[in-house]
């Protein structure tokens, strides 16, 4: 799976939401890869400091699942009332 083409079905800032996602694809026996990363705000100088962080340690993090081509029909079907944040689109 790893130098497949792969497609995000599932996209959010909740850590939690995330964890049912990836539960309810292991069930379901659908193989996803796993993408976490640190929200980037957009500055125009190019600092890239995001002053929440400072004041409070927020961090803001973006989680995303992302299936196979053939997988992803079935993902979102699975995914869709169960959890927050699906993304729908599937490639054509």
């Amino acid at each position: 799976m790893f130098l497949k083409k792969k497609t995000a079905v599932y996209l959010s800032s909740d850590e939690a939401d995330f964890n049912i996602a990836k539960d309810i694809l292991e069930k379901d026996h659908i193989r996803y890869y796993e993408y976490v990363a640190e929200e980037v705000p957009l500055v125009c100088c190019g600092a890239g400091i995001n002053p929440a962080r400072f004041n409070n340690h927020i961090e803001k993090m973006i989680y995303r699942l992302s299936v196979v081509p053939e997988d992803v029909d079935k993902a979102v079907s699975v995914l869709q009332g169960n959890v927050k944040f699906v993304l729908t689109g599937s490639p054509k």
